[in-house]
């Protein structure tokens, strides 16, 4: 709430490598007592609410697991509610700001549906717990919060749609309705989140390039077009 997001870990890297293609590059940056802190009591709360869920989740256990004393918790956190919240919205911005750079290159819309897949893969591979809390906890949000991340994956939605409809205006893509290939894409992408293993005999680049293959050859239209290399 009020705070200023920043990518960071591998998924981090990744945005950064998209904002370094553009000539920008975001840096990482040492934490401060506090803001340590803060991710600290964001991390342990994502972990419970995966595990046990918005119901089963205290603030008690949050301070108990980080050993602190409850006044300390609500001084960053007023709720639990304020938590579930701030975890979803730093996740969606998150995607929102990868895919924003996508939609916003100078590469063929083939290129950016590749990279979208790409990115929205590797997210859910790699931060598995904040995907799956973002997805299964939406009811538990308070009105005004839902309001405020729905618009949040509509404006993903909306970029998403943006690329699709390009190359089938373009004449690159076969498609009867973009909303529906859309969904069939990210719940596809998403699902990883689910089966997704780091132990696993593939790797997780290795799935989105599978996936974005598969993609491929249900949208480009075979009219000779050759399929840009990955």
């Amino acid at each position: 709430m009020g705070k200023t997001w920043e990518p960071s870990g591998t998924v981090g890297d990744a945005l950064r490598a998209l904002l370094a293609t553009r000539g920008r590059v975001v840096p990482p940056r040492a934490e401060a007592p506090r803001e340590r802190r803060y991710n600290q009591i964001r991390a342990v709360g994502c972990r419970l609410l995966f595990d046990y869920g918005y119901a089963g989740m205290t603030m008690r256990q949050i301070a108990a697991r980080l050993q602190i004393k409850a006044a300390s918790l609500y001084h960053h956190f007023p709720s639990k509610q304020l938590i579930l919240f701030d975890l979803m919205q730093t996740t969606v911005l998150e995607l929102l700001e990868g895919l924003r750079r996508i939609a916003e290159s100078d590469d063929s819309a083939q290129q950016q549906l590749d990279r979208a897949i790409r990115w929205h893969v590797l997210f859910h591979t790699q931060k598995r717990e904040e995907a799956f809390v973002s997805h299964s906890e939406l009811r538990s949000l308070e009105p005004e919060n839902l309001e405020t991340i729905m618009k949040l994956r509509h404006e993903y939605d909306r970029l998403f749609d943006s690329i699709l409809a390009r190359g089938r205006q373009e004449g690159v893509f076969k498609i009867e309705d973009v909303s529906v290939v859309r969904n069939s894409i990210l719940t596809m992408c998403t699902g990883t989140a689910t089966w997704f293993s780091p132990t696993g005999r593939l790797t997780a680049e290795q799935i989105a390039d599978q996936i974005r293959n598969f993609v491929r050859a249900a949208l480009l239209k075979r009219n000779g077009t050759r399929t840009a290399k990955a």
